[in-house]
């Protein structure tokens, strides 16, 4: 997966967001203009605020994200969590409101649920290519009325492409966001899981459904 990380002069909230930068690919700025910027140019997964930035506070960028048309997750992480505070980040746009010694795995959880809501809502509950139908709900792939069987990553791997069908995939791009190592998990097993699903719509269908465009990346085509 790919964050934005927004912090100004070093990492004072140790705990959680030491944990995210091993999460995924984490691009790191610590000023309201470079984040506007950056979120405006880059397709993020979610992006984390800090009470450590320069310019705009937080609270104050979450409202100027959302007017830009940022829908990413924003994530507010803080040393000093009050339910006063908290509310106001989630009215004024954040998805996620977190003490930072809170466990890695309640951001993530957090996280992914609010991920889920932000791309459903961009498309419809099901999504269909070449007699495949992807349903968003139960998290299944049929052909016709008989289910596909795919494992978990298979799975996520054709969510990213039902997000992003009609649209050349670089095997950078779905590493960093299906994957949460992202660039350090080895290219081959990006490879390795295309072709297994290929395989398996092989036993459906003669067309080819996930194309590789040489020098590209890979395209998912209804």
């Amino acid at each position: 997966m790919r964050f934005l990380l927004v912090n100004y002069n070093g990492f004072r909230e140790r705990g959680v967001i030491q944990e995210i930068r091993k999460k995924g690919v984490c691009d790191i700025v610590g000023d309201s203009g470079e984040c506007l910027y950056m979120a405006e140019c880059t397709q993020y997964d979610g992006l984390i605020l800090t009470n450590n930035i320069r310019g705009q506070s937080a609270l104050e960028l979450c409202p100027e994200l959302r007017v830009r048309g940022v829908d990413a997750p924003i994530v507010y992480i803080t040393p000093f969590p009050t339910s006063v505070e908290k509310i106001l980040f989630l009215n004024s746009g954040a998805d996620i409101y977190l003490p930072s010694y809170a466990p890695v795995e309640e951001f993530h959880a957090e996280f992914m649920v609010s991920l889920r809501r932000v791309l459903v809502a961009k498309i419809d509950t099901a999504v269909k290519f070449k007699g495949f139908c992807l349903n968003l709900h139960n998290r299944r792939l049929y052909f016709g009325e008989q289910v596909v069987h795919i494992t978990k990553k298979e799975y996520e791997l054709l969510e990213y492409f039902a997000f992003n069908i009609g649209r050349i995939m670089t095997s950078e791009l779905l590493l960093e966001h299906v994957w949460d190592l992202g660039l350090e998990t080895a290219s081959n097993t990006l490879i390795v899981h295309i072709r297994n699903i290929r395989l398996k719509f092989s036993k459906y269908t003669p067309e080819q459904v996930i194309e590789n465009k040489r020098g590209r990346g890979y395209i998912l085509t209804a």
